[in-house]
């Protein structure tokens, strides 16, 4: 960053001081502001009085860290301060924003579009395979160019529409192993109705069809306008942008398992059956063999999987396969790796990745 961000903190509480932890390398903290007049200290930044907002030239922003955040805005704007001056909710809408640009399809796209050769080995699944398998290790251990397509959050419709995309430009010529990244959930994974269901802009306007979001003539108009939104909160994004490492715990991936695993959508569970069988089929007349795999995970969060979640996502799956002979490679429980080898409890970091794929290497029927 070329420019010095100079804030002002107003809350003295749990947001504060979490949004302190935060604070970008490039912004100066001038000090705090809260209406509790006992406070006099907080984060080891000095207080400041209403009189300070008045020197407007001194600060860039005035950062609204606390529940109340409408009632001191108006406070804020009846002393003086400009409104495109005062920012609130930071680290929500700093996750926001960091959560839209990071996994934009249109630069993996263009990663594709850039390589000099047609991979042969494709790659799909969701964050646990986009992290997990490692492009330049299948390369090196099968001597065949791989590409890795997998995201965060994308399901199977995407997954086959992304296969489809491919097959319009003729690039699944050139493919002879097709890794499908599944999970124990997939079938009843429909991202355009999750809570971020938005995050399907992310493929616009490679891939056009906005699934269960809304009607096609609207999407469009949709993503314009939500791409405008996240525009407005990057500067939260740039002043509070400093990111800590996960610490794994035990704990935490019960707990996560838990909420990734509390699904029953039998609607979506049919949908995606047939989008699956769609997906094998194109496979099938492209002569491309699909291999599925099912990530591993820590204990703690393989242990908290409820039992029914494997039989139900092996019905599906076999319903799918029509008879085909398809290899399944399950490592959910059946490999772990090392703690090291993780950056979160059911995801690992590039060492994990390049181990687990050099086994995947070798367990893959080539």
């Amino acid at each position: 960053m070329n420019k010095k961000y100079r804030i002002i903190i107003w809350g003295a509480g749990n947001i504060g001081r979490e949004a302190l932890q935060h604070v970008s390398d490039w912004v100066e903290v001038l000090g705090f502001m809260d209406n509790n007049a006992s406070i006099k200290e907080f984060g080891g930044l000095k207080r400041l009085e209403m009189e300070e907002l008045r020197k407007k030239d001194r600060y860039d922003f005035v950062v609204i860290c606390s529940v109340f955040f409408k009632e001191i805005y108006r406070q804020l704007v009846g002393g003086g301060v400009k409104p495109e001056k005062i920012l609130y909710d930071p680290m929500l809408r700093s996750r926001h924003y960091e959560v839209w640009q990071l996994d934009l399809f249109k630069r993996k796209w263009q990663e594709f579009l850039e390589r000099e050769k047609r991979p042969e080995i494709m790659v799909s699944g969701i964050s646990y395979h986009r992290n997990g398998i490692d492009a330049q290790t299948l390369t090196e251990g099968t001597g065949k160019e791989a590409f890795n397509f997998a995201n965060k959050g994308q399901d199977i419709f995407y997954d086959y529409q992304i296969a489809k995309l491919l097959e319009e430009r003729n690039d699944l010529d050139f493919v002879t192993h097709y890794v499908i990244g599944l999970c124990y959930y997939s079938f009843e994974l429909d991202l355009s109705k999750t809570l971020n269901g938005w995050e399907i802009i992310r493929y616009y306007p490679y891939i056009r069809d906005p699934h269960n979001l809304m009607e096609n003539s609207e999407f469009g108009k949709f993503v314009e306008k939500t791409e405008q939104y996240f525009q407005s909160i990057r500067i939260y994004y740039e002043l509070f942008h400093k990111r800590y490492p996960y610490t794994l715990n035990e704990e935490d991936g019960a707990e996560t398992a838990r909420r990734d695993f509390a699904k029953s959508h039998p609607v979506t569970l049919w949908e995606n059956k047939e989008l699956f069988r769609q997906f094998l089929a194109l496979l099938e007349k492209k002569k491309i063999k699909p291999v599925v795999v099912i990530m591993p995970a820590m204990k703690s969060y393989v242990e908290a999987c409820p039992a029914d979640f494997k039989g139900r996502f092996y019905d599906a799956l076999e319903a799918c396969l029509d008879g085909r002979d398809i290899q399944i490679l399950d490592y959910f429980g059946s490999y772990y790796g090392e703690p090291e080898d993780y950056y979160h409890i059911s995801h690992f970091n590039l060492d994990g990745a390049r181990k687990f794929t050099g086994k995947l290497v070798k367990d893959i029927i080539w």
